[in-house]
C-alpha cells in the first residue's frame, strides 16, 4: 500500500531530517533493528540513547554503533548459548534501564517474542504471567529479583533468568531456575546475527488486563511497530535532531514504540528515565535537551497541580502528546509554554486517531490515522451505525444519539492485534466478519470528522493502567467480612 506523508507546519516539525524517510510504500517495511543497523553504519557516533538516574542525571549514553553491537552480542548470546530461536518468549521485569533497552533490541533480532512485564505484577499475577507465556528467559532487574524468588517455586518454562547489576551479587539459582549476570550475554560476538525477521513476524506477547479475571497476552507483529513509528514522526513533526524523553515504563507500548522505536526511525536520541516525578519533570526535560516527551494517563494532571517552577518554561520541549490531553489545555499550554497535543490508541491497534498540531478544537482527539477505517455503533444495537449529526461548534456535549462504541478497521495486514494469546476464543471474537475490531470506548464524531473521547463502556482505569473489575472484587471477596462485591469506576471532580 503506498500512503502519503503529510509534512507539518514549520513550528512544529523539528530541525534535522529523515534518514528512513517517510515509511509510505508499506511493501519496502522492514524490523526496527535494520534501521538500527542502517544508523550504525551511517551515522556511527551519534547517541542513540540516554538512561537517567533516579535523581534525573543522564548517567549513560549509547551511539547508535555500540547500540548496534551491544545489541548483537546480548543477542548472539540468547541464541548461542539459551538456544533462543524464532518464536520463543523472553521476558523483561525491570525499571528503565540500558539492559531493557537492549534486550528488547535483541529479542527482536532472534526473532522471538519479547514479553515486557508491568513492574506493579507481583506474586500470582507475576507468575501466571510469566507461565501463562511460556517464556524461556526472563531479564530482571535487581529490584525485582526478590519477587521473582518468592514464586520460583511456581515458574514452570523458565531455562535461565538474567540479573542485570553488579554480577557478584547474583545467585547461581533462584530455586530450581539457573541464573546468570545479565554481563556474560556480553560475551558474545558483535555481528548482526543471521536471522531473517520479516515485518509478519510476531515481536511482542504484552500482558493487558482485561475483563475476565487474568492478563491477556497481546500479540503484535513487527509491521504494527512501523506505522506508528511512521505516524508519529508524521503527526508530531520528528526529525534526526529531536531528542525524545520517556519517563513511561519500557514495558507500555507507549515507550518503547513512541520513543525508542520512533527515535530510531527518525535517527533521533531517545532518554529514558527510570521514574516519574512531577516536581522535577520539567527541570529533567531542561537538562537532557529534551524537544519531544509523552504523557499518559493523569500524568498531565500531576504536571499541571505541581508548584510553580523556573523550568516551567525553561526547556526545548516542541511538542507534547497527551493521552488524554489535559482537561485545562489552554491554561497548561500558557504556563509551561508547549503545544499538546491528544491521541488515541490501544495495545491491540496501535495509535488510532491523532490530533494534528495545528488543530486548535479543544476536547478533540482529531482524526483516524493512515491504516486505519472507524465507525460509532449504538451500544443497544451493535449492527446500527452512527452517522455524524452532532455539531460541536453550537453544542458543547454531544447528545446521547451522537455516542457510540469505536469500531476500528485495520486497513494494512500485520499491522495491529494478531491474536491474544493461547485464546482462540476471545481471537475470533475480537473481530467482526466485516474485520471490525471493538475498542470497548465509547466516542461521539461531529459533523467537523473529528472524533472525541467519551468514556469507557465496560472497563476501568487508573493512572493510565486498564484495570481488571474481576480482580478487584475477587481481591474484595478474600475478606471474611465481605459476602459479595462488585467494582465500578468513580470519576474524582478534580482528575480527568
Amino acid at each position: 500500500m503506498q500512503l502519503l506523508f503529510k509534512t507539518r507546519s514549520a513550528e512544529y516539525t523539528g530541525s534535522g531530517s529523515l534518514p528512513n524517510g517517510t515509511f509510505d510504500d508499506t511493501s519496502t517495511w522492514k524490523p526496527m533493528t535494520k534501521y538500527l543497523e542502517d544508523g550504525a553504519v551511517n551515522y556511527p557516533d551519534k547517541p542513540m540513547f540516554k538512561i537517567a538516574n533516579t535523581e534525573g542525571n543522564v548517567v549513560e549514553t549509547y551511539s547508535y554503533k555500540e547500540t548496534n553491537d551491544k545489541v548483537n552480542q546480548v543477542a548472539n548470546g540468547l541464541i548461542e548459548k539459551v538456544g533462543v530461536k524464532k518464536g520463543d518468549k523472553v521476558g523483561m521485569y525491570m525499571l528503565n534501564c540500558a539492559e531493557f533497552v537492549l534486550s528488547i533490541l535483541a529479542i527482536h533480532k532472534t526473532g522471538g517474542v519479547q514479553v515486557p512485564i508491568n513492574k506493579d505484577e507481583k506474586g500470582e499475577r507475576l507468575a501466571y504471567v510469566i507461565n501463562y507465556s511460556e517464556m524461556v528467559v526472563l531479564v530482571v532487574d535487581p529490584s525485582g529479583l526478590p519477587l521473582i524468588q518468592e514464586i520460583a517455586d511456581q515458574l514452570e518454562n523458565l531455562k535461565v533468568v538474567y540479573v542485570t547489576g553488579e554480577p557478584s551479587e547474583v545467585p547461581d539459582k533462584i530455586g530450581d531456575i539457573a541464573a546468570e549476570p545479565f554481563n556474560n550475554l556480553q560475551d558474545f560476538p558483535t555481528d548482526n546475527p543471521n536471522v531473517d525477521v520479516k515485518i509478519s513476524d510476531k515481536e511482542r506477547c504484552m500482558f493487558t488486563s482485561g475483563t475476565t479475571g487474568k492478563p491477556k497476552g497481546v500479540v503484535r507483529e513487527h509491521g504494527g511497530v512501523v506505522l506508528t513509528v511512521r505516524a508519529y514522526l508524521q503527526q508530531q513533526g520528528i526529525r534526526s535532531d529531536d531528542i525524545m524523553m520517556s519517563v513511561l515504563s519500557l514495558g507500555h507500548a507507549n515507550a518503547q514504540a513512541m520513543c525508542l522505536f520512533t527515535s530510531i526511525g527518525a535517527g533521533a536520541t531517545a532518554v529514558f528515565f527510570p521514574r516519574f516525578s512531577a516536581s522535577n519533570f520539567f527541570k529533567w526535560a531542561h537538562n537532557c535537551e529534551a524537544t519531544c516527551v509523552n504523557m499518559l494517563g493523569a500524568v498531565a494532571e500531576y504536571l499541571f497541580s505541581s508548584k510553580p517552577s523556573e523550568y516551567d518554561q525553561k526547556h526545548n520541549i516542541r511538542i507534547m502528546l497527551g493521552s488524554p490531553a489535559p482537561r485545562n489545555l489552554i491554561d497548561f499550554q500558557a504556563r509551561f509554554n508547549v503545544r499538546v497535543i491528544d491521541g488515541y490508541g490501544s495495545t491491540e491497534m496501535g495509535m488510532v486517531l491523532w490530533k494534528n498540531p495545528e488543530d486548535n478544537r479543544d476536547k478533540s482527539m482529531g482524526y483516524p490515522t493512515e491504516g486505519f477505517y472507524v465507525e460509532l455503533r449504538n451500544p443497544e444495537n451493535i449492527e446500527e451505525v452512527i452517522r455524524p449529526h452532532w455539531d460541536p461548534y453550537t453544542d458543547a456535549d454531544p447528545p446521547d444519539s451522537a455516542k457510540g462504541i469505536l469500531y476500528i478497521r485495520p486497513l494494512i495486514s500485520n499491522t495491529t492485534l494478531n491474536e491474544y494469546f493461547k485464546d482462540e476464543r476471545r481471537t475470533r471474537e475480537a473481530f467482526d466478519d466485516d474485520g471490525f475490531f471493538n475498542s470497548d470506548d465509547v466516542m461521539a464524531c461531529g459533523t467537523d470528522g473529528r472524533y472525541y473521547f467519551v468514556g469507557r463502556h465496560t472497563r476501568l482505569r487508573v493512572s493510565g493502567e486498564n484495570v481488571d473489575p474481576i480482580a478487584v472484587q475477587d481481591y474484595a471477596l478474600e475478606h471474611p467480612a465481605i459476602q459479595d462485591a462488585i467494582a465500578v469506576g468513580l470519576r474524582l471532580p478534580d482528575i480527568s
